[in-house]
């Protein structure tokens, strides 16, 4: 599994840009940007082959020494929250293989798109809560075209366990 992280990331974090991996499937992978909501830092996680997207919102000092964790945990409980089994979560683990940290490859337009969804759905963001599954869940709703597609992030990523 490859976490790609952005540019503005790999500054907050004080990071070098890490070598970059073999190409992963973009099924088991998923940039990972640093945005400011709201006066907050925010984090959002989007899968590459399908937009799915993770939002974790007003990120403290321990939570980025533990990000990748964070982005793992929340990738398994949005597998159980879509309905799908304990099995198939530990599947995606597996396929996906251990988890590697690279640069981002270039996928910002659909960045881009997610975080326009995010600030449409930013009264819904909670303060209380570091996992954002509510503003995730209107922006994995969300329609969008692209030239050989059309639906919601949604539909793709539970489409994609079908081909596991």
């Amino acid at each position: 599994m490859e976490f790609c992280y952005t540019r503005p990331l790999q500054r907050r974090l004080n990071m070098k840009p890490p070598v970059p991996q073999t190409a992963t499937a973009p099924f088991f992978c998923w940039d990972v940007h640093m945005l400011t909501v709201q006066s907050r830092k925010a984090v959002l996680a989007m899968n590459r082959a399908s937009r799915y997207s993770l939002l974790f919102y007003g990120m403290n000092r321990a939570d980025w020494t533990h990000l990748p964790d964070l982005v793992r945990d929340e990738i398994r409980a949005v597998i159980l929250r879509e309905g799908l089994s304990e099995f198939e979560a530990a599947r995606y683990f597996a396929l996906g293989g251990p988890v590697n940290i690279s640069t981002s490859h270039g996928s910002m337009a659909a960045l881009n798109w997610a975080m326009g969804a995010l600030l449409q759905h930013s009264t819904l963001l909670d303060i209380g809560r570091l996992s954002q599954p509510q503003a995730a869940h209107m922006i994995n709703s969300e329609s969008y075209h692209a030239a050989e597609r059309r639906g919601s992030p949604r539909e793709f990523f539970l489409l994609g366990f079908r081909h596991l």
